[in-house]
């Protein structure tokens, strides 16, 4: 069984933590061995949207298919990640007075091969996950998120940021 939560403050307000972190357009910047995002459904973040996204998992190339089960705009998003491991990932966002507490959950079983290897699985993720928690906070923090959002809105740009 997988389970791994991890939190980290971040000094800027909850809003602007949502718009990058809920915003699959940022994903390659801040969650490591993330290479290619798109929505599979078109319009803004929403239950029953759909990312398609690539990703190096254990050294492997995945391609995958997540769908968003639950979000609440600015605090929670929570999706459905069947491959490799059959994930259910979480994010939720609380405003504090020195800013937001980010967390993640991921929780789940893993499948076929990876079934025999799933309690080594759980400190890997979660040091995986804390890192990812490390960019997005300094993406955050250093103000370097506006000047991606401006890139990324520029047609030129190639879809891999950061």
């Amino acid at each position: 069984m997988i389970d791994v939560e991890v939190a980290v403050t971040i000094r800027r307000p909850r809003r602007d933590v949502a718009a990058v972190m809920f915003n699959p357009r940022y994903d390659t910047a801040w969650i490591g061995g993330m290479l290619q995002v798109r929505p599979a459904t078109p319009g803004p973040l929403r239950r029953g949207m759909k990312v398609a996204l690539v990703s190096r998992v254990l050294g492997r190339r995945v391609a995958d298919v997540r769908e968003v089960v639950d979000h609440e705009p600015d605090r929670r998003v929570e999706m459905i990640a069947p491959v490799p491991f059959g994930l259910r990932i979480r994010y939720d966002l609380e405003g504090i007075p020195e800013g937001t507490i980010a967390r993640i959950r991921a929780r789940g079983r893993p499948t076929g091969r990876l079934r025999f290897v799933g309690a080594a699985i759980n400190p890997l993720l979660r040091w995986s996950v804390v890192r990812d928690l490390e960019r997005l906070k300094v993406l955050l923090e250093t103000g370097a998120w506006r000047r991606l959002a401006a890139r990324l809105s520029s047609p030129a740009e190639p879809e891999r940021a950061g």
